[in-house]
């Protein structure tokens, strides 16, 4: 990966993370931009983190860093289990955004149409590897953002700021739980494109810091226009405040359907998102062992989470229930694997000297 830099980075990352705003809810009330606030700095040490263990060994390839951090057998089980987990991402996020487009489209979409052809164009960035992906998005940022851009704009006149006050109304502790939330998810996932985009020394770490900076800022800013747009109660009877806001925008006849610039972008971001973990679930397969190829390993996680996503895919209750443990559950599990493999390289480190 020595030919990404710091802006590549930055692009994917936020492509991967800005799917998330578009299906964000605003259950939280009008406090909610405030643990946005939280999540997005306390993602940067976090990033600093995961990008560490590959800076000190730069020779070797994150997905040899287990084998050398710990030995071979308890290297390959630490990368089984990421592996694992990896896949878990995948499924949450091609059904995230199947359940998006279902909703939106009031259940007339095909669920197993809508899972294979995200998982099929999410296969087909993947086999490419994450560089051919890294490329891909540098151009596509430009296209969401400017949907996103175009819908925040157009709804500026009809804001009513007074719906933001006052704050915080449910106190600090709850805003404080949220917050881990949604550092778990999404920003928990900087931990992929860390691992995938290991090897180019600190730029990788700018690229990714400011991708979260940056996703962070386009998080709060939807969630305050979704708040200032619908009123607190609008925006909480709705599961998709973003979405709602963009079909009530008023700005002329001769464009009334902003919220397919909303849906379009959703499927640019879970394609994406879904590429990365597929990139991540290859490599995985093939250093775990040591028979497949990426490429195959991107294909086997292709098809079994086109598996999963179709048994599961109907019920937005089973996937609202799915995406709270999932919530819950990430962080922990990478803020682990990330100090253990920080402690690992260190230890190896001090002994080579």
């Amino acid at each position: 990966m020595s030919h990404t830099n710091a802006r590549q980075a930055a692009c994917l990352l936020l492509v991967v993370l800005s799917g998330w705003s578009l299906t964000m809810s605003a259950a939280d009330g009008r406090d909610g931009w405030i643990a946005l606030l939280f999540a997005c700095a306390a993602s940067l040490p976090l990033t600093v983190l995961f990008c560490l263990p590959a800076e000190r060994t730069p020779q070797l390839s994150w997905f040899d860093l287990p084998a050398a951090a710990f030995g071979r057998p308890l290297g390959t089980l630490f990368l089984a289990a990421l592996t694992a987990l990896s896949f878990w991402s995948l499924c949450v996020a091609v059904l995230g955004g199947v359940s998006f487009l279902r909703t939106v489209s009031g259940g007339q979409w095909a669920v197993w149409l809508l899972a294979a052809a995200v998982l099929l164009c999410a296969a087909a960035a993947a086999r490419g590897g994450i560089l051919r992906l890294v490329l891909w998005t540098e151009p596509v940022i430009w296209i969401v953002a400017l949907a996103l851009a175009v819908s925040v704009l157009l709804s500026f006149r009809q804001l009513d700021w007074q719906q933001l006050l006052p704050m915080p109304a449910a106190g600090w502790r709850a805003l404080s739980a949220r917050a881990v939330l949604l550092l778990s998810v999404p920003f928990g996932e900087v931990f992929y494109a860390a691992a995938l985009l290991a090897g180019t020394g600190t730029q990788i770490r700018t690229g990714l810091l400011r991708g979260c900076v940056l996703a962070g800022v386009l998080l709060c800013l939807l969630y305050v226009r979704n708040i200032c747009l619908l009123g607190e109660a609008g925006a909480q009877a709705v599961l998709f405040p973003s979405y709602t806001a963009a079909s009530v925008l008023k700005f002329g006849e001769s464009f009334q359907r902003s919220e397919v610039l909303i849906s379009g972008s959703l499927i640019v971001c879970t394609v994406a998102r879904a590429a990365l973990l597929l990139n991540f679930f290859g490599c995985g397969m093939q250093a775990v062992t040591g028979r497949f190829s990426v490429q195959q390993g991107v294909g086997l996680g292709a098809i079994a989470a086109a598996v999963v996503c179709t048994l599961s895919a109907g019920s937005s209750r089973a996937f609202s229930e799915g995406l709270r443990l999932y919530q819950q559950a990430f962080l922990p599990l990478v803020l682990v694997a990330g100090l253990l493999l920080l402690l690992g390289t260190r230890q190896n480190k001090s002994s080579s000297e």
